[in-house]
């Protein structure tokens, strides 16, 4: 009885020892976390600030003038209790939900939107949403390079690298749709990770339950509005799942692959599926747009070699520092190829992580290269997705969370060394005593001599550059400043690795990047208008009518959804192809005049149709050449009657008879088809005909329309897929009027006409989100029991 006794003690101390240790361990996780949200607010503490006289400010331009004015008509239609499925105010109407940027259904964005239901959606609000990713990003590095490295230390390099380097502080936070999508790649191959891991065990129901979870975060990332950046996280986490799941050997027994093809099959329909809602909308509104097919010249842009530089000189080269990921990472990055991968004492699967990441590298910075390397024609001409995005730059967001990663591995190799001389215990390799590594014979010795050793030479071409600068050539002051930053952060770099501290080092890469990156998506509060013009439009705003507006390049693309005012053009890159076409084809008062344009916005002294100048104000640019605004004299209406027809259904033809100068919108009409037993009468529109507005909602229009004589009804709005209409509360087809726009065949009488807009791609894209969610919640529910033995 005592050795029983004596057992069931032992087995009770070993149990509190594990409950301790993790305890500590999910304490660890936590204060970490929150280090990493503390690092955040630093970074961002100017955009963050109440002091207004402080503050920083987003960039007006695409972040401004697209993702906020997206945003702001979301809210609006959503406070509404709207679904915004059309947008008015842009390019004479628009697919609003099917323009994937619009990310209606993204969950953050949601929450944004669930925020400020009880007041008005601020330009404030946006920011906000920006950069509470950065945190996210952080924290979801630091648990993948925590995982992948064992170390608390590692984990920390990693989510400082990848968060605060130069690619996520530059231009995704003004593409707001890029770093809403990216901030989900650690997240998504951490899942990953753990799945291969699980599946290595055996542990069948834990695997799918990690497949799952990492299907919904691929989901979230597709739903966050990019598909480019969304492509290049399918990829990322495609490349990783295949690298973990690779035997070793080979294995030629094809039954083997079922299972982690199976898995990967998985876990692709369930980020689709989960996605539908939006991707299936988007897909049907992309092949009638201008991105259908944009060519290798156009798609095969990227980095030039020499952008390489910022590396190591971030303020030279261009606007961005994207490639500047600090000097202590990149460092730390070759130190884990060059020697860490090469220690004996690390295990296999380490290794081959190291290599992994390295090929990732090297294979990312030859894309980045877009057409100037061969191996973007490969991903051109055989990689499915790679032939429709401009941009090829942005695959760098795989070199950044590498980089991150390995030197992660590079300071958690350097930590264990220095915990192991501390407790007395010899590292692999080298006595206890054994200080060679302050040599430079010693891995660990090289690199800190190579930071001093560099510090020493950028501070000689800070020299030289001053030479040059003082015998005239002003341009060389960015290489002065920039050498002498280097110098410093160099030497800094050295100390840390010198003093053996993981605060210190840690401390100094975050400094290093806080110096240089958080300004680059940013200017002063005061330089923010985000509704310039007002005076020049102080005639629309007041306007009852219905109308629309032609802006000459003048006013800011977004003004139509920042001001309720109906525009013929907009800010989203995606447009229908058959609508930009038809604008190139007929002359300017022909389109404006059919498209209802009442008022245009211009640089020019005189406009070709009949207008009167009816405001002034000084120009923005240089010259100062004075804004004019146009009031057009007899512009068309929103829908009028037309009986004389013309029928044509070659476009080609359509194009020459509109643009034909003897054609009169007015009074005569263009069909690409005859409506089954109905001929126009001549005298439509005369007499006691009329047309009268009922309703008029982005995805509602009612009309009563009375005719004397059977008629077309046109409407000078766009023939898009999804809309329907009915006359008298009966179906009724729609007609192509004019090339773009929508009609109706009416019989004699007083009718009440409805359009609605409701897309069969919208309910089949929600039907298997919702299923894709019920089948993704069985599966975790099932996945979270214990496994059978």
């Amino acid at each position: 009885m005592n050795d029983f006794g004596d057992v069931n003690l032992l087995c009770s101390e070993m149990l509190l020892q594990d409950a301790e240790v993790s305890m500590k361990r999910k304490v660890s996780y936590l204060l970490d976390s929150l280090l990493l949200l503390g690092l955040s607010v630093i970074f961002f503490w100017r955009d963050l600030t109440p002091v207004a006289a402080d503050r920083w400010a987003f960039e007006p331009g695409d972040f401004a003038q697209q993702f906020y004015a997206f945003a702001r008509y979301e809210a609006a239609r959503w406070h509404s209790g709207q679904l915004p499925l059309w947008n008015p105010y842009g390019f004479s109407g628009h697919p609003f939900l099917a323009d994937i940027q619009a990310a209606v259904f993204y969950p953050l964005s949601l929450l944004t939107m669930l925020l400020t239901a009880a007041g008005r959606f601020s330009y404030r609000a946006l920011e906000l949403e920006a950069l509470i990713h950065y945190p996210l990003a952080a924290i979801f590095t630091y648990l993948l390079a925590r995982r992948l490295t064992g170390s608390r230390v590692g984990g920390l390099v990693a989510a400082i690298a990848f968060t605060f380097g130069g690619y996520l502080t530059s231009y995704p936070p003004l593409q707001l749709a890029i770093l809403e999508t990216q901030v989900w790649l650690p997240l998504l191959l951490l899942c990953l990770d753990v799945a291969s891991d699980r599946l290595e065990h055996g542990e069948t129901r834990s695997v799918i339950r990690w497949v799952v979870i990492a299907g919904l975060v691929f989901g979230v990332s597709l739903l966050a509005g990019h598909p480019q950046a969304a492509l290049l996280v399918g990829y990322a986490g495609l490349g990783y799942w295949l690298f973990r799941v690779w035997p070793h050997p080979f294995r030629r027994d094809w039954r083997w692959w079922r299972r982690p093809l199976g898995l990967l099959l998985l876990w692709g329909l369930i980020g689709v599926g989960i996605a539908a809602v939006q991707l299936i909308p988007s897909a049907e509104f992309t092949a009638l747009s201008v991105r259908s097919g944009i060519g290798f010249d156009e798609a095969g842009g990227g980095f030039q070699p020499y952008d390489y530089i910022q590396m190591i000189y971030p303020a030279i080269g261009g606007r961005f520092a994207s490639l500047y990921f600090g000097l202590l990472p990149l460092g730390l990055a070759v130190f884990a190829l060059v020697h860490v991968r090469r220690d004996p004492g690390i295990s296999p699967s380490t290794r081959r992580t190291i290599v992994f990441l390295g090929w990732v590298v090297l294979v990312s910075v030859l894309i980045s290269l877009g057409k100037i390397f061969g191996l973007y024609q490969f991903l051109y001409l055989f990689v499915p997705g790679w032939r429709l995005f401009r941009g090829q730059e942005r695959v760098i967001v795989w070199v950044a969370l590498a980089l991150a990663l390995l030197a992660g591995f590079g300071v958690a190799w350097m930590c264990q060394r220095w915990a192991a001389s501390r407790a007395g215990r010899p590292a692999v390799g080298e006595d206890a005593t054994d200080e060679s590594w302050l040599r430079p014979r010693s891995a660990e010795g090289w690199l800190v001599w190579g930071y001093g050793l560099g510090a020493v030479i950028a501070l000689v071409f800070a020299g030289a550059f001053f030479v040059q600068l003082q015998s005239g050539r002003d341009a060389a002051w960015g290489f002065v400043s920039a050498s002498v930053f280097l110098a410093l952060f160099l030497a800094l770099a050295a100390l840390a690795l010198r003093s053996r501290s993981p605060a210190l080092l840690v401390a100094v890469l975050f400094l290093d990047l806080l110096s240089y990156n958080p300004s680059h998506h940013a200017v002063p509060l005061s330089a923010v208008d985000l509704t310039p013009y007002r005076d020049l439009l102080a005639e629309p705003l007041a306007d009852p009518g219905v109308f629309r507006i032609k802006n000459d390049d003048i006013l800011p693309v977004g003004y139509g959804l920042l001001y309720n005012l109906e525009d013929i053009g907009g800010p989203s890159p995606l447009r229908l192809k058959q609508y930009e076409e038809w604008l190139k084809r007929l002359p300017p008062d022909r389109a404006w005049r059919l498209l209802n344009v009442k008022y245009v916005a211009s640089w020019q002294q005189f406009l070709d149709l009949p207008s009167e100048r009816i405001a002034e104000v000084p120009g923005t640019d240089k010259d100062k050449k004075p804004i004019y605004l146009y009031r057009v004299l007899e512009p068309l209406p929103r829908a009028w009657l037309m009986g004389r027809v013309i029928l044509e259904p070659d476009m080609e033809k359509t194009y020459q008879l509109l643009a034909a100068e003897g054609f009169d919108p007015a009074r005569q009409v263009v069909l690409a088809s005859q409506p089954d037993g109905f001929k126009a009468g001549e005298n439509c529109g005369g007499g006691e005909s009329r047309v009268e507005w009922r309703r008029r909602e982005p995805e509602h229009l009612a009309l009563h329309v009375a005719v004397d004589s059977p008629c077309v009804l046109v409407l000078s709005e766009l023939d898009y897929p999804g809309w329907r209409a009915t006359v008298d509360g009966v179906s009724a087809s729609i007609l192509r009027t004019d090339g773009i726009l929508r009609g109706l065949a009416l019989p004699s009488g007083e009718h009440e006409v409805a359009f609605d807009y409701r897309p069969i791609s919208v309910s089949a894209g929600a039907v298997i989100s919702v299923l894709t969610l019920a089948l993704a919640a069985v599966l975790l529910v099932r996945g979270g029991r214990k496994n059978r033995p």
